[in-house]
């Protein structure tokens, strides 16, 4: 049934196994008015490339292009080199189990995880100072010290002595800009990871987070209200409840696709044509934490990483100069949230199959890999920087509930062991 509703409107994925010829033979299948964009296109997209290879490059203007300096030179030379790689995978890297807006984006997703896997290996083997001065390439204003902004030095609620706000601090958070990526942050999240109960545990681990690592970074450094009321209480319940409410709407629709020359109006092939953006069907992700010990574990490492990603994304910034407000910040973000999807759906089906031997999808690896590349450069421009020892507190406090924890878990594996063994007897 999925696969005919697939092909009724031009998204029939080919299988694995399948030949160039089955696909085109597939492609018949499609919609009419779409499935000219199912089709390979490969020669066509490598003549159109050498072109602009050819115009890019001043290779028929050698004159012409010798007038550009050698730093110029290299500079459009790695443009370059990236948009190739790119082009190639958007046409030949393997399709993932996304469909949805064209499976073509997806591979080109794939593409852009690899680049920047490759850029932060490659900054993982400078030092620090010659890292900070790279970046200048990627942005005119960086390579530049800046001082952290603290949110806790003045924590008081009411500031009487303020002359045009008494209540400056409340203000001054609540209308802050990154309040709204902060709720749209956790809408994305909500819509991705689609468990109530995972998704509380990476808002208050997050929190835990920011308390246990304030002693490094004067960004962490918030009010009690500011931690608690404003981001567990207001931002992340409010980004959570849309990001369900979302979650809800898709999975509650009946998916019935009809092709885009089959709309009877305009507005109504405007409306598929928009709806292509949305999910081709909604699958629930079945997490099922306490399942087994080892269900536990696995999804307690996707939230490890979750919240690994997070912090990184605030100790490169202080690691490397990067103001909060400069577009490279965002740039991150995106490809994250961009990679984090297919990566979530990959997580998923590999936790469900019931097969022996099994491995994980390719952007839960390059995830991974990237999440550790990016751990390695925190830790190796970070050395020398934070100079404040953890407090003895939170030393105690996390090391209970390391042991808690293991100690929990070997609990429940050797009763899950004496309950296997009663059943064999």
């Amino acid at each position: 049934m999925e696969a005919k509703q697939r092909a009724r409107h031009g998204e029939e994925r080919r299988p694995p196994a399948a030949t160039d010829g089955a696909a085109t033979a597939a492609a018949d299948e499609y919609d009419p008015w779409t499935a000219w964009l199912y089709k390979p296109h490969t020669i066509s997209v490598l003549l159109v490339g050498a072109c602009l290879l050819i115009w890019a490059s001043g290779a028929l203007d050698p004159e012409g292009a010798a007038a550009h300096s050698s730093v110029t030179s290299i500079k459009r030379g790695v443009w370059a080199m990236i948009a190739v790689f790119l082009a190639y995978c958007t046409l030949q890297a393997p399709s993932t189990i996304l469909i949805r807006p064209h499976p073509a984006v997806w591979r080109l997703v794939h593409g852009l995880a690899v680049v920047y896997l490759v850029a932060i290996t490659f900054l993982l083997f400078q030092n620090r100072d010659d890292a900070r001065q790279f970046m200048k390439h990627l942005h005119p204003d960086l390579g530049v010290e800046l001082p952290e902004r603290s949110y806790g030095a003045d924590c008081r609620l009411y500031v009487p002595e303020n002359p045009k706000n008494k209540f400056i601090n409340i203000y001054e958070t609540l209308f802050d800009e990154f309040v709204v990526a902060h709720i749209l942050g956790w809408w994305g999240k909500a819509v991705m990871i689609r468990n109530q109960l995972l998704l509380w545990v990476l808002s208050i681990g997050f929190e835990l987070m920011e308390l246990t690592f304030r002693h490094m970074l004067p960004n962490f450094n918030e009010c009690w209200w500011d931690s608690i009321i404003l981001d567990i209480l207001i931002c992340n319940w409010f980004g959570i409840w849309a990001g369900m409410h979302t979650v809800r709407y898709f999975d509650g629709k009946t998916y019935e696709w009809v092709g885009l020359s089959r709309q009877p109006s305009i507005m109504g092939k405007v409306k598929r044509s928009l709806s292509q953006f949305t999910p081709a069907q909604w699958d629930k992700d079945q997490w099922h934490p306490f399942m087994g010990s080892l269900r536990f574990i696995q999804v307690l490492f996707l939230c490890a990483v979750f919240m690994t990603v997070e912090l990184n994304t605030f100790f490169l910034k202080f690691c490397l100069w990067i103001p909060p407000r400069n577009p490279l910040v965002v740039y991150r973000l995106i490809l994250w949230w961009l990679i984090a999807i297919p990566t979530i759906r990959e997580y998923n089906s590999y936790l469900q199959d019931s097969k022996q031997v099994k491995k994980v999808g390719a952007f839960c690896w390059l995830s991974l890999a990237i999440c550790i590349v990016e751990l390695l450069i925190c830790m190796k421009f970070g050395h020398g920087l934070f100079h404040d020892p953890m407090p003895t507190w939170l030393v105690i406090f996390w090391s209970s509930v390391g042991i808690a924890l293991v100690i929990f878990l070997l609990a429940w594996s050797w009763r899950n062991h004496q309950k296997f063994r009663r059943k064999q007897l």
